[in-house]
């Protein structure tokens, strides 16, 4: 079974977490009762939420963990040096997979374009980045590398599509890059 976008509406979904968030009387601490309706209200407006990517960008290195990356200063390249993309989907599907489990991830297009749309290159299911989890994790990251050996010094984009394992929603990371003169 595949949990996928209700017809709520984002500010009703909303409602319940708001009065959460509201100051608690000094007298009642919070408890785990009051964080898991919060996090029911959230799912439920990540499930009406379509696929997007809050953070899409290039980093330097190989990111350590969701969130901690080096975003990189430019979108220059020397030839042959790889390009790293760091991206934060949300709004994507959990399956339940039995067991208590979900599983979640993108299957990911690559496409190389110039800047006026036309199309160098590129591969269908260039790869496919899925967990498994005893949750709905919302923090879920991409890291995509990609090394264009013998392509022409120039300005190009890199256009990863991306489709939701579990459910029918699309994306695509859009993000412009130069080959630098060697």
């Amino acid at each position: 079974m595949s949990l996928r976008r209700r017809p709520v509406r984002a500010a009703a979904a909303l409602l319940p977490l708001i009065a959460l968030l509201a100051p608690l009387p000094s007298a009642k601490a919070a408890t785990l009762d009051d964080l898991a309706r919060a996090e029911a209200a959230l799912v439920a407006v990540w499930e009406d939420v379509p696929l997007a990517f809050r953070t899409a960008t290039f980093v330097d290195g190989s990111p350590a963990g969701y969130g901690v990356y080096t975003a990189r200063e430019t979108s220059v390249f020397a030839p042959g040096e790889p390009l790293v993309v760091y991206a934060e989907p949300v709004g994507y599907a959990w399956e339940e997979i039995g067991d208590g489990r979900f599983r979640f991830g993108v299957d990911v297009d690559l496409l190389i374009k110039r800047p006026d749309g036309a199309i160098v290159g590129g591969r269908e299911n260039f790869q496919r980045l899925a967990l498994e989890s005893r949750t709905r994790n919302r923090e879920f990251m991409l890291t995509l590398t990609l090394t264009l050996d013998g392509i022409t010094p120039g300005d190009y984009v890199l256009e990863y599509r991306t489709r939701d394992i579990a459910s029918d929603e699309a994306s695509t990371i859009s993000l412009p890059f130069t080959i630098a003169e060697p």
